[in-house]
Formats: structure tokens, C-alpha cells, sequence
């Protein structure tokens, strides 16, 4: 399979709707990329976007879209991992999922962690 760069763009549109609670709109993932805020990774039919989170005791690369090609994705997770240590000194990488990302990721050191949850504070549309 060879996806076209609209297919990859609406994949990714797609990513992030299916995040749980949407936070951006594809126009607003290009955006960020664009600031530098986040970083795309492409290899194949697959697509990763990653942001660098900064605390006090560490910093990871977090895995914030995933989309396209299970293998192509996963092919890119070297080199978003060495690039993440060597450049922005991470000590960990992170990310939220369905479970079934678990048995997948599972074999290159990903551990489940403590569940994510959300509360909405207020109603959609009563602002």
C-alpha cells in the first residue's frame, strides 16, 4: 500500500479524533508542527507525531498521534527514540492508547501505566 499525502493527512485528522477528548484540529496539528512544537515522523505509510515534554526530573518524547501502517509505524520508533534521548536529553517515552496497543508495543519495552482520565467540567455547547 502507498498512501497519497491527502490519505496520510486524513489519517492523522483521524488520530485525533479517536484520542478520547479532541484537543486539536488537523489544521491546528500543522500548526504545531510548524512552530516547532511538535515534530513529524514519516517512514512508508506511517505517520508519528511526538511533542517533548519538560519536568522538573526528566523530560520524555511523548507519542501524541500514531496513524497509518502498524509496521511502518513501529519502524520509527528507533529513530524517534534516539533522537529524543541525543537531542532533547529524554529519559522516557510516553503515550496513550487502546489496549490492544499494549500487546503490540509491548515487545519493544512498553509497560502499561497508570489509566488517563478525564472529567468534563463543562457541557459542550454551554459556555
Amino acid at each position: 500500500m502507498s498512501l497519497t499525502a491527502e490519505e496520510k493527512l486524513r489519517r492523522l485528522d483521524l488520530a485525533l479524533k479517536w484520542g478520547g477528548h479532541p484537543t486539536h484540529t488537523l489544521s491546528d496539528l500543522i500548526e504545531v508542527i510548524k512552530s516547532g512544537e511538535a515534530q513529524l515522523w514519516e517512514q512508508g505509510d506511517g505517520c508519528i507525531v511526538t511533542q517533548i515534554h519538560k519536568f522538573p526530573l526528566f523530560s520524555a518524547v511523548n507519542y501524541w498521534t500514531i496513524s497509518g501502517s502498524l509496521s511502518d509505524c513501529l519502524a520509527l520508533e528507533d529513530r524517534i527514540n534516539s533522537w529524543a534521548v541525543a537531542e532533547e536529553g529524554c529519559s522516557m517515552a510516553t503515550a496513550a492508547g487502546r489496549r490492544g496497543w499494549g500487546r503490540v508495543a509491548a515487545p519493544t519495552g512498553w509497560k502499561a501505566g497508570i489509566p488517563h482520565f478525564h472529567k468534563v467540567l463543562i457541557p459542550e455547547g454551554a459556555k
